[in-house]
Order: structure tokens, then C-alpha cells, then sequence
């Protein structure tokens, strides 16, 4: 029975199932040590693997993943950085926590935009190496490649940061136009939000009808190969690798949509959410957005049921096991890489990526 039913009748709210969603959220809300909110965050893996065994879809889990660690990260945050600090500042997730799409926990990757003009404290370094410290403790590794604000190029004012935002794009290394593409997929998740949209509207003004650089952050698509025609003959040949790294499968996707979605302004950050918009503004046909949704759920779900598996055994994530792929997953790969491929093929007449 529902909290306001129970209140209609006068008896007392309903309270949440222990390890549900709503206690979860309760449990960080009432955290006054990061003790406390490390026992919180524990609960999050398990919810997903309830969730996930119940049959729940994995958009939906990952949506609520997402919810869930952006309390977590706000209450971390407001329990290390003094007031003042919160109140001029824009603490922000990114990559696949930003987009929604995290599902176990993976590395680190977030920032921290300060006011411009506003004087940060002088222990600005420790509090960020405090929270950063803070969220391994939570079971989220650090980034290898230090895209946390414990780094100093991941923490500052707004106004300079826009401008290396802009120097990502005038100048579109690999490394550059990787980076970009993790910011682009930013989140606000603690402080002060408005700092953060001007950051991301300084790489979409830039972006705006300029088809060489657009392109030029569109041919990351192809950053792993053509694995799609390689795992199709394995497949037809029944001799696929041990492991499948669905990330880099699934990747085109992800990107593909993102570069789009740059080049016809759309403010999302979600892949299925940008997927609507793009269809809704007619760059992508509905049934092609239909087939590219499916395809990403069909990746998250693979690498989410490969990572409770290994978590059950002991071991750490490597990669999707072959072997435990059933006659029905295997088909639906096979449509998905088809469908990736599909998306690629219009990805590089759309922003002529022959020539990049």
C-alpha cells in the first residue's frame, strides 16, 4: 500500500523494504560520517543484483543507479567541503555515471567548477584528495587516466575551463577528442548546476556548423576497429574469443549518438534519451532509434550479467565469458553488431568521415 494511501486512511506512512531504492536514499540522507555513507554505497551493488535477478530491465536499474550515486557523491561532498565551498562550486559526474548507464561501479570520473572571482580556500587540493579517497572507499577505483578532481586539470573556475573545453575542439587529438567526449556526458551532482552549462554551451557554439571539427569528433567511432565484421565470422565459425569486451562493442553506439547529438544541439546526456531527441527532431529514423536502444541495453545487460557472475565467483570483471552465452544471446549480438554497423556506415556518410 502506498505512503499516501496510508496517510488517507490515518495510519502511519509506509515505510521503505530495507535495501530498497527509497531506504538506500534515506540511509545517505542521514550519513554524518563517511563510514555511515560507505555502508550506504555498499547497498547499491546489491539493489542492482536484486533488481537485475527479478528481471527488471537494465535501463530502468541503471537510471536508478544513477539517482542513487548522485546522492551519494552530493553527500560525500557537502560532508568533506566546507559550506562556502558547496555554494560556489559545481561538482559533476561523467562518462557513463553522467549518461546514466552505469550499472556495477567503475572508475572515477568526475570535476569541479569553482564562481569565477570567488577566492577557493587554501586546502582546496586535500578536500578534493579527501572526496576522491572518499568514493574508493565506496568501491569506485580511481581513473587511470586521473579524470577526477583530485587532479588539478580536472578542478577550477568556469570561465577558464570553457576555454580548455574549446581547446579540445580546435584541436582534436585522439586524447583531446576523448576527453571531450567524457565531458560532454557531464552531470551536476553537487553545488551549484548553473556553473555547468555554460562550460558545455561553449563546446556546442563552437560545434555549430562546423563540419571539420565535427567530424573530426565524430571518426572516434572507429577507435576500435572493425570488430563487428571479425565477431561475425567467429560467430558463424562458433569460435569466439573467451571474452568479449562489450564496452568497445557497444561503443559506436555511444558515440555515434553523442557526435549527433553535439552536431543538432541536443543538451541530453543520456544515449536512449538522445536517441529520442534525435528522432524527435528527425536525424535518426524511429526504427533505427528503436534498434540502436536495444542494442545498448543488450551490451549493458551482457557486461552486467558477466560482472555479477564474476563478483559471485571472486574474481574481478575481465570481459563478457563466451561460453555462457546462450543460442538466443548470441542472435541478438549478432543484431546488434549489424546494427552497429549499420550506424557506422550512416555515421560516415553523415560527416564524411572517408576524409577525416
Amino acid at each position: 500500500m502506498s505512503s499516501s494511501t496510508d496517510a488517507a486512511s490515518g495510519g502511519p506512512p509506509s515505510t521503505p523494504a530495507p535495501g530498497s531504492g527509497p531506504a538506500l536514499a534515506q540511509a545517505m540522507a542521514r550519513a554524518t560520517t563517511l563510514g555511515e555513507l560507505a555502508r550506504a554505497a555498499a547497498g547499491i551493488d546489491l539493489l542492482v543484483e536484486r533488481l537485475h535477478d527479478a528481471g527488471q530491465p537494465v535501463g530502468g536499474i541503471a537510471l536508478q543507479v544513477q539517482a542513487l550515486s548522485a546522492r551519494l557523491f552530493d553527500r560525500a561532498w557537502r560532508l568533506i567541503a566546507p559550506d562556502a565551498l558547496v555554494d560556489h562550486s559545481c561538482l559533476f559526474v561523467m562518462g557513463s555515471e553522467g549518461r546514466g548507464e552505469q550499472l556495477l561501479k567503475t572508475d572515477q570520473d568526475n570535476g569541479l567548477l569553482l564562481a569565477d572571482g570567488w577566492p577557493a580556500p587554501d586546502d582546496l587540493p586535500a578536500l578534493c584528495q579527501r572526496f576522491s579517497d572518499a568514493l574508493a572507499d565506496f568501491g569506485y577505483p580511481p581513473c587511470p587516466g586521473r579524470i577526477m578532481l583530485s587532479d588539478a586539470q580536472w578542478r577550477g573556475p568556469a570561465a577558464a575551463f570553457s576555454q580548455t573545453v574549446r581547446g579540445w575542439l580546435l584541436h582534436p587529438t585522439p586524447a583531446h577528442v576523448m576527453t571531450l567526449a567524457i565531458f560532454l556526458d557531464a552531470q551536476a551532482v553537487s553545488g551549484d548546476a548553473r556553473l555547468l552549462q555554460p562550460v558545455r554551451d561553449a563546446a556546442f557554439e563552437l560545434a555549430t556548423g562546423n563540419d571539420v571539427l565535427l567530424a573530426h569528433f565524430a571518426a572516434a567511432v572507429h577507435a576500435f576497429g572493425d570488430a563487428r565484421g571479425g565477431l561475425l565470422r567467429l560467430l558463424g565459425r562458433g569460435t569466439l574469443p573467451p571474452l568479449l569486451d562489450v564496452k568497445k562493442a557497444g561503443f559506436p553506439i555511444e558515440h555515434g549518438v553523442r557526435a549527433l547529438a553535439l552536431a543538432h544541439q541536443v543538451t541530453a546526456t543520456g544515449t536512449a534519451e538522445r536517441i529520442q531527441a534525435l528522432v524527435a527532431a528527425h536525424q535518426l529514423a524511429p526504427d533505427s532509434g528503436a534498434a540502436l536502444v536495444d542494442s545498448l541495453h543488450l551490451f549493458m545487460s551482457l557486461r552486467l550479467d558477466a560482472g555479477l557472475r564474476a563478483r559471485r565467483s571472486g574474481q574481478a570483471y575481465a570481459g563478457v565469458p563466451t561460453a555462457a552465452l546462450t543460442p538466443q544471446q548470441q542472435h541478438r549480438l549478432v543484431q546488434a553488431l549489424e546494427e552497429v554497423a549499420r550506424f557506422k556506415a550512416m555515421l560516415t556518410q553523415r560527416f564524411r568521415l572517408e576524409l577525416v
